[in-house]
Order: C-alpha cells, then sequence, then structure tokens
C-alpha cells in the first residue's frame, strides 16, 4: 500500500511541472518568444531579406544587409543580430525559419 502511495505521489508531482517544448513541436517555446518578441513586420523583413540579400548567405552577409537598409531601426537590426544563428542560409525562408518568425 505504501509504495502505491508514493507512485501516486510521484505521478501528481510530475503533473503540476511544465510540459517541455520539443523542437520539432508547433508550440516550441523559443520559437514562440522569438516570434513574440520580434520588433519589426514578418512581412516587412521578408521582403527585405528576398530583395536585399544574395543567397546562398551567412549570417555575416544577412547582417550588413541589413545594416545598409534605413528601413529597419537600431533596436531591430539588433534584434536579427542576436537572434540570428552563425550559418550559411539558402534562401529568405531559411533565414526566417531560423529566426523563428
Amino acid at each position: 500500500m505504501k509504495k502505491i502511495l508514493v507512485t501516486l505521489a510521484a505521478v501528481a508531482a510530475c503533473a503540476t511541472l511544465a510540459t517541455p517544448a520539443f523542437a520539432g513541436s508547433k508550440a516550441a517555446a523559443p520559437k514562440t518568444k522569438a516570434a513574440a518578441a520580434i520588433p519589426v513586420d514578418r512581412e516587412k523583413a521578408m521582403t527585405h531579406l528576398k530583395n536585399h540579400v544574395d543567397y546562398p548567405a551567412d549570417r555575416a552577409k544577412i547582417l550588413a544587409a541589413c545594416a545598409d537598409t534605413e528601413e529597419f531601426t537600431k533596436e531591430q537590426k539588433d534584434w536579427f543580430a542576436k537572434h540570428l544563428p552563425e550559418g550559411t542560409y539558402a534562401s529568405a525562408d531559411d533565414v526566417a525559419k531560423a529566426l523563428g518568425i
């Protein structure tokens, strides 16, 4: 009986813990937070990434293209720099996926 009570207590304790978000999940926490925190319109960002970046492009090349434009504020440019991982991207869609937008 004691063993059953201990097991039930452990199950109840586990049920109160937050469920972790998995990378493949639509509810992945980092992606959701990044998308909610982006200080620029997704459409505007995609237009810029499609029209002002030659692909393939690495992180430095993408950030340089953003730095050379007046359509984004310093805060928006800083957000891109903070959230864009190192790597080489084949398309604007790949950049958007990496940014979680």
